[in-house]
């Protein structure tokens, strides 16, 4: 599994730099809204590298603030407290991977290294012509590709958004994705324990992008899949960061979107041995 794996590189990573101690954590209350930008929770280490979590998965992320409220979480060992939780329900998960995401940055920082940066927010050229699956609803993405006269299938999990139409699908079935010559994932599948599902139902030639806030775990166990592109955001300021979502605003230029591809990224055993 993706984050046994992550767990694994986690804790060789650990071995080399030291164990990391939570000093803070922001967990807020899974509130979806279409009206609104997403939300996300964060974990923050002892050297001030910090991880984050997407907030919004809804009723399976329901009770987080009064089950993991943050005093129970500062001075926890972020490794042993990602073991603890990661064989748990969607909201142990959620602070599992932050906590894994934060580990990852702390060992960037520690060997000063930056991952290069993000063009755009999907990682992948889309192309005229195409097919497009997404595993989430990306609306952005779907116009952007559908202007482009690509067709579009889009994974859902949610039964009242099933629908048909010119140009998009989107569908409860997984083995639609096999079609698709790009697949654009949300990290999110890391919270819900679908990604090893979802990346198996990807054609084997497919071109598949992990993106999101979340997608900060440390990649070879994604490389290893097939996966083409991870994206993901680390944090330029944690403090500043936390008060921003904390009232409800955007990262902005406190979230730095890098993209990694395999081939360039010099490998998480190399850089442990910096």
């Amino acid at each position: 599994m993706i984050l046994d794996e992550c767990l694994e590189l986690a804790a060789a990573c650990v071995e080399r730099t030291g164990p990391r101690l939570i000093v803070h954590a922001f967990v807020p209350e899974a509130r979806p809204d279409p009206a609104r930008d997403a939300e996300f929770g964060v974990l923050v280490l002892d050297d001030g590298c910090a991880g984050l979590y997407y907030a919004w998965l809804g009723a399976t992320q329901e009770g987080m603030a009064s089950r993991f409220p943050p005093e129970s979480l500062v001075g926890r060992d972020a490794l042993a407290l990602a073991r603890s939780l990661r064989a748990g329900d969607d909201a142990a998960r959620s602070v599992a991977v932050a906590a894994l995401n934060a580990l990852t940055a702390s060992l960037w920082r520690s060997v000063d290294y930056v991952p290069p940066p993000a063009t755009d927010s999907f990682g992948l050229a889309l192309a005229a012509g195409r097919t497009l699956g997404m595993v989430g609803n990306f609306p952005s993405l779907v116009r952007q590709a559908r202007a482009l006269s690509i067709e579009v299938t889009v994974l859902e999990r949610k039964a009242h958004m099933v629908r048909r139409e010119p140009g998009l699908e989107i569908t409860l079935d997984p083995q639609a994705l096999a079609h698709c010559e790009q697949v654009i994932c949300t990290a999110a599948t890391l919270i819900n324990d679908s990604m090893d599902e979802v990346l198996g139902f990807c054609a084997p030639g497919a071109q598949v992008a992990v993106v999101g806030p979340t997608a900060g775990i440390l990649p070879e166990p994604l490389f290893a899949r097939g996966v083409a592109v991870v994206g993901g955001t680390l944090l330029r300021n944690a403090e500043t960061a936390c008060q921003r979502l904390a009232a409800g605003q955007k990262l902005g230029d406190v979230g730095y979107r890098y993209r990694l591809v395999p081939g360039e990224y010099p490998g998480t055993s190399r850089l442990c041995l910096r």
